[in-house]
């Protein structure tokens, strides 16, 4: 079973690889000192309450150990709907004043993360309040929904 477990987990890795390769070569690529990554031009809103995500440490330290509730975004950039998702819930926590923060995970360079939260589609977004996952959905929501999902959020 645990055999099975880590052939599953290479491929699942295999497959992020495969979908960062293939943004890499739609898309302008800007070298790095260790590897190349998709060029994101949009940065993100002034005085935003809105971060990214690399490595599993960071995550840790801003998402786990936050004393405030986080959303967290599991994107990539490759992906409609996480284009069309992404800003919307940018503006909304935004107008929380910081009563709640968003957390942006690339999937294309987070790949280890989305395995351990078992992300299979983008967009994926969990909630997580006292380092602990309370809630979540998968796929674009409409505001009304996304106000109640942070309403939610903000209340339990």
């Amino acid at each position: 079973m645990l055999a099975a477990l880590a052939d599953v987990r290479i491929v699942m890795q295999n497959l992020f690889r495969l979908g960062s390769t293939l943004a890499r070569s739609a898309v302008a690529v800007k070298p790095t000192l260790m590897t190349s990554r998709v060029t994101q031009f949009r940065p993100f809103s002034q005085g935003t309450f809105v971060f990214e995500i690399e490595s599993s440490d960071d995550f840790n330290e801003k998402v786990i150990q936050s004393p405030v509730p986080v959303i967290v975004d599991f994107h990539a950039d490759w992906c409609g709907p996480c284009q069309a998702l992404g800003p919307r819930l940018e503006e909304k926590v935004n107008g929380q004043s910081g009563s709640v923060l968003l957390a942006k995970i690339n999937v294309d360079y987070a790949g280890e993360l989305a395995m351990d939260y078992g992300i299979s589609a983008v967009p994926t977004v969990f909630a997580f309040k006292n380092g602990e996952k309370v809630s979540g959905f998968q796929g674009v929501l409409d505001d009304e929904q996304l106000d109640e999902f942070i309403e939610n959020i903000l209340a339990d």
